[in-house]
């Protein structure tokens, strides 16, 4: 009988020790993800801040085209996309903790 109680102790002390390290895991995988929407917006901050300067400098100088800023435009979309997708899968991984 003494041996069924640490049996049942251990199991129980394992599945908790489990049950910490998956949500360790989760923890750190939304902190991942986090970090990177975090990098992608702020990258979306400096693409912002050199179409401004491209769009002031086509209004000042007169010669510039719409080809100088629309890779900006580009990559600012691409970048709005892949923040949207960790978004989802952040709230994906909520959901399953």
């Amino acid at each position: 009988m003494n041996k069924d109680i640490w049996d049942d102790l251990g199991r129980a002390v394992t599945g908790a020790a489990d049950a910490v390290s998956r949500k360790a895991g989760e923890i750190v995988e939304i902190t991942r993800l986090k970090n990177q929407i975090y990098s992608l917006e702020r990258e979306i901050r400096r693409d912002y801040e050199a179409l401004g300067k491209i769009v002031y400098e086509r209004y000042t100088e007169e010669g510039a085209t719409e080809k100088e800023f629309e890779s900006l435009c580009e990559e600012i979309a691409r970048r709005e996309i892949l923040i949207d997708q960790y978004e989802g899968e952040i709230d994906d991984r909520k959901k399953e903790v």
